[in-house]
C-alpha cells in the first residue's frame, strides 16, 4: 500500500460529511418550526432522536477521516511499518461503514416519522 492511498479517500468522505451536515441543518430548522405548535410534541421527540442519530453518524465520519490521515502519515514517515497503517485504514473503513449504517437507519425511520407527521 502506498502512503497516499488512505488520503485519496478523504474527499469522498468529505462529501458524505457535507451531506450529513446539511441533513443536520434541515432537521434543526424543521424542529424549530415544529416547536411553534404544541400538538407536534411527539413528532418533535422523534425528530430529536433523528438529530441524535445523525450527530453520532457525523462523529464516526470524523473519526474515520482521522484514521485515514494518520494511516497515510504513518506510512509516509515510517515506510517499514506495514501493519500499523493497514490496521488504521481497516479500522477507518469499519468506522465509516458504521456511520453509513446509522445513516441508513436514519433514512428508513425518516419516512415513518414523515408519515406520522402528515397524519396529524
Amino acid at each position: 500500500m502506498e502512503w497516499y492511498v488512505p488520503m485519496t479517500i478523504v474527499p469522498g468522505i468529505g462529501l458524505i460529511i457535507l451531506s450529513t451536515s446539511n441533513i443536520m441543518l434541515a432537521l434543526n430548522k424543521e424542529i424549530t418550526q415544529l416547536c411553534e405548535d404544541e400538538k407536534n410534541k411527539k413528532i418533535i421527540e422523534l425528530k430529536l432522536s433523528q438529530l441524535k442519530r445523525v450527530s453520532i453518524a457525523i462523529v464516526f465520519q470524523y473519526i474515520g477521516i482521522i484514521l485515514f490521515l494518520v494511516s497515510g502519515i504513518v506510512k509516509s514517515i515510517i515506510p517499514s511499518y506495514e501493519n500499523i497503517p493497514k490496521t488504521l485504514l481497516t479500522i477507518g473503513v469499519m468506522v465509516i461503514s458504521i456511520s453509513l449504517f446509522i445513516l441508513l437507519i436514519y433514512s428508513i425511520k425518516a419516512v415513518t416519522i414523515k408519515q406520522q407527521h402528515l397524519k396529524l
